[in-house]
């Protein structure tokens, strides 16, 4: 179970590695996969992707789908 601010809507991919326990290797691997952080993939285009944002949304599926890293 992850526990977060009510206001808190945007997440960078540090923080979701922090709250999951998944290293961040994994999230942005996961994240291509399924096409989550929207945000990041539009920064990612435009050739300046040095933080990964995603929504709360994402760290729903995130927490849901991927176990934590083991590593």
């Amino acid at each position: 179970m992850v526990t977060v601010k009510s206001s808190q809507k945007i997440f960078t991919d540090s923080e979701i590695a922090s709250l999951t326990g998944i290293c961040i290797d994994h999230i942005h691997k996961f994240a291509r996969s399924r096409h989550l952080g929207f945000i990041a993939r539009a920064a990612e285009a435009a050739g300046n992707a040095d933080n990964w944002l995603f929504t709360l949304s994402d760290l729903m599926v995130i927490v849901t789908l991927f176990p934590k890293c083991t590593h």
